[in-house]
């Protein structure tokens, strides 16, 4: 079995959910997390998941002096923009995994193994966008084309520099991985051959849309824009209202808390604007299962 490590930085104060989130972590034993955070986390015990706690001052100095950038966020958001170069920063925590990524905590995680099977783990770039590298959570084989691939944007340094968050981690980053768009078809061997060194970065991806995200402006995967209203996860699977005994990577909620990606079909604010509290149920008792909807956190079968 390959061994995979997701990294996640986030600095600040630790949303209702984060319990949660952890337990979901702790349902997908053979992958390990390596959280970096300023955030009190010696009440959590999850033995696939290691916090490093450094204070944000210490982190930003930690990224100037590695990547040698004028490093100056104007928030913890900014920290978005880092993913891609994460293989680069934490090559020493990461050295004994065949693949390492990069997530979020606004999510929920099914069964990650059921997906990611040998034969995705054959490829050298793994996104759950079609479209682009998801930076809320994607997997990259452990090489060190593969972590200096951020290098290849063009200008980067400026890019992380910006004191504002630039979309790096998906937008920008996702160019590294295809031909130019000048280049035709019949001319992409001679180009891979030309540049040889970077021809893991083009070759054995596994793009492929999860429906992670629900609220989007993008069509589900029926072809209509009617996207479940509820999730659920019970032992470590996770489905929807919408779409049956149908298994799920992992459950995005971005949109629950932020309307600025969301379908207007929706609403105009943030489906969680008004909740309090968003949780409504003793952590302790989330492996009897949670139920994920517009009014929060719910155990599975209460009203």
């Amino acid at each position: 079995m390959k061994s995979i490590v997701i990294i996640i930085d986030y600095f600040g104060k630790w949303p209702p959910w984060f319990s949660i989130f952890l337990e979901t972590c702790r349902s997908n034993p053979t992958i390990n997390w390596i959280i970096h955070t300023d955030c009190p986390s010696d009440q959590y015990q999850v033995e696939n998941v290691t916090f490093y706690t450094m204070k944000w001052e210490d982190y930003i100095g930690f990224v100037r002096r590695k990547l040698n950038i004028d490093f100056k966020p104007s928030s913890p958001y900014k920290v978005n923009d880092l993913k891609p170069a994460f293989g680069y920063l934490y090559n020493d925590k990461i050295k004994d995994f065949d693949f390492y990524g990069y997530g979020d905590i606004d999510v929920i995680y099914g069964n990650l193994r059921k997906f990611f099977s040998d034969d995705v783990l054959q490829h050298n770039v793994i996104s759950s966008h079609s479209w682009c590298i998801s930076g809320h959570f994607a997997l990259f084989k452990n090489e060190e084309v593969l972590r200096n691939a951020f290098r290849r944007v063009r200008n980067w340094k400026l890019f992380l520099e910006n004191a504002e968050p630039q979309r790096f981690d998906e937008d920008i980053f996702s160019a590294v991985f295809r031909y130019p768009a000048w280049l035709p078809y019949w001319l992409r061997v001679s180009y891979d051959w030309l540049w040889s060194k970077s021809k893991p970065l083009r070759t054995k991806q596994y793009f492929r849309e999860q429906f992670s995200t629900p609220l989007t402006p993008s069509k589900w995967r029926d072809g209509s824009f009617h996207h479940p209203d509820a999730w659920f996860w019970k032992n470590g699977s996770l489905t929807n209202s919408k779409d049956g005994a149908v298994e799920f990577l992992y459950l995005h909620f971005m949109n629950y808390t932020s309307a600025r990606y969301m379908n207007p079909i929706y609403g105009d604010k943030p489906i969680w604007q008004s909740i309090s509290p968003l949780v409504h149920f003793d952590t302790v008792n989330s492996l009897n299962g949670i139920r994920i909807d517009k009014y929060g956190f719910h155990l599975l079968n209460s009203n």
